[in-house]
């Protein structure tokens, strides 16, 4: 199995000055480990799968790029760069990302400021469909949701869910087969072809979940360890988890 994985790791990450004056948001570390090491760490660790990343920089580009070269790691590993990354959202990083890729092997979109239990990778980056990783166990207003029907397919994708049976939090961690990859660009594409520069990658998966042949559903991630590191107080809980 070959899997093409686009990390979106442009962002600047303010919230987490000073932290980020010299680095970007990605190679900020837990418990001494950069974000970003140890994502790729656990993608390199799968030999059942080959794995082809694109890693859509922006922000101190060439501070990460220096970083990850040194890891020397196995995996195929090639660097997209959003010089816009100011003044556009992560949609536009992922549309570069996937303009650069002439295979159209099943993908994995993965956001580069969560620090996630090993299982979790695993089981994304091996998994054949179509799926976002949720957790049951939490609810805030803060974190991107997903809506499901009774048969656990995906209806809906937004922060402003509501809470009910139905609706889960988003790890922000995504698997398509070669079909909806090809559909998630072309939304992409009409987004951002319109002037919209500004969208969240989600907005295109949302648009996504409204086709039902699409077949997009739930992996189940309840119990395993993950955090999205936004600001201060986020690392510090992350540091707790993982200790």
């Amino acid at each position: 199995m070959v899997k093409d994985i686009v990390i979106l790791a442009a962002g600047v990450g303010s919230r987490l000055r000073p932290l980020t004056d010299d680095v970007p948001k990605t190679m900020v570390k837990v418990n001494g480990e950069a974000i970003i090491e140890r994502l790729l760490k656990q993608i390199d660790a799968i030999d059942s799968v080959t794995t082809n990343i694109k890693i859509a920089s922006g922000y101190k580009s060439q501070i990460l790029k220096d970083f990850v070269n040194s890891l020397e790691l196995k995996t195929n590993i090639e660097f997209i760069e959003n010089k816009d990354y100011n003044t556009t959202n992560n949609m536009y990083s992922l549309y570069l990302a996937l303009s650069a890729i002439n295979e159209k092997n099943d993908l994995v979109i993965i956001n580069a400021d969560c620090f996630y239990d090993k299982a979790i990778v695993e089981e994304i980056v091996k998994s054949s469909g179509n799926y976002i990783a949720i957790d049951k166990g939490i609810f805030n207003e803060e974190s991107m949701k997903i809506k499901a029907n009774d048969s656990n397919r995906i209806i809906g994708m937004s922060k402003t869910l509501e809470d009910n049976e139905y609706t889960f939090v988003s790890i922000d961690i995504y698997a398509f087969d070669s079909r909806n990859r090809d559909k998630i660009f072309q939304i992409a594409s009409d987004i951002i072809n319109s002037g919209e520069l500004n969208s969240w990658t989600e907005v295109a998966i949302d648009l996504l979940s409204k086709d039902e042949s699409s077949n997009l559903k739930y992996l189940d991630m309840t119990g395993k360890k993950w955090m999205e590191i936004d600001n201060h107080d986020d690392l510090r809980k992350a540091e707790e988890i993982f200790n």
